[in-house]
């Protein structure tokens, strides 16, 4: 009887042992990615404690730099509040989603193509489905109007994407529809490079009066990232990611 006894009480403290040895075993591998989270081990182990977005929304520019300006409305500022509508309006129906950046703080240095490559690693790492990216437009004379989507037109999915969301957003009254444009005629980084099917929505111009009134009302705002929104939630869809049943 005394051996039995003596025999569970080395269980149970091996048991206690082992157990604190995996507490302490979790609670490094957090700080670890914590502290290093660009790494394949962390990558691993936030698959596992967090949500797979479906989408990777990336607000145009942000932080040093300020994309387009005119009369002092910044590109950068424009993207990031649509970005976020968008992302949200996405939310309200379930669609998990992931941002490049929810601030006008970038986690990453100030050079351009190294500002490029990680929005394309978050993208490439993310797990999603999709990729968007939202900016405004501009040209040297000053006289550009209307939304156009550029896209690899030679994916099928890519360009059922680009579809989507120009069927929707064309229906608002502001706009000038300029079509889908080809990303192979002018590679544009964040898509040449994504792994994802990928579109970037170029909104409105800024120089011109009716597209940066509509671009600069909230509730303008609201309306294009709801269509926009449309768009993504059908083409999920279309994927067999989403059920007909998600508002």
């Amino acid at each position: 009887m005394r051996k039995k006894r003596k025999r569970n009480n080395r269980i149970q403290h091996l048991l206690k042992i082992i157990c604190l040895e995996l507490v302490v075993i979790v609670l490094l591998l957090l700080c670890f990615v914590y502290i290093l989270p660009r790494n394949p081990v962390s990558e691993i182990i936030l698959d596992f404690i967090e949500e797979k977005p479906l989408v990777v929304l990336d607000a145009g520019h942000g932080g040093y730099d300020v994309g387009s300006e005119f009369n002092g409305v910044y590109e950068k500022n424009i993207t990031l509040e649509i970005t976020k509508k968008v992302g949200e309006e996405l939310e309200r129906r379930d669609i998990p989603v992931t941002y490049t950046r929810d601030s006008d703080h970038v986690d990453w240095p100030s050079d351009e193509l190294q500002d490029l490559e990680e929005r394309v690693h978050i993208s490439n790492t993310s797990g999603a489905s999709l990729f968007i990216s939202i900016h405004t437009n501009a040209t040297e004379t000053k006289d550009g109007q209307g939304f156009e989507i550029w896209a690899k037109t030679s994916d099928e999915q890519t360009e059922k994407l680009a579809e989507n969301i120009e069927q929707e957003v064309v229906t608002l009254p502001y706009i000038t529809d300029r079509g889908i444009k080809d990303e192979q005629t002018s590679p544009l980084h964040v898509l040449h490079y994504n792994e994802l099917p990928a579109v970037l929505i170029e909104a409105g111009f800024l120089e011109s009066k009716e597209d940066c009134e509509y671009l600069l009302v909230e509730e303008k705002q609201t309306e294009l990232a709801k269509e926009i929104a449309d768009g993504i939630e059908n083409t999920l869809k279309d994927m067999g990611v989403l059920q007909d049943d998600v508002k």
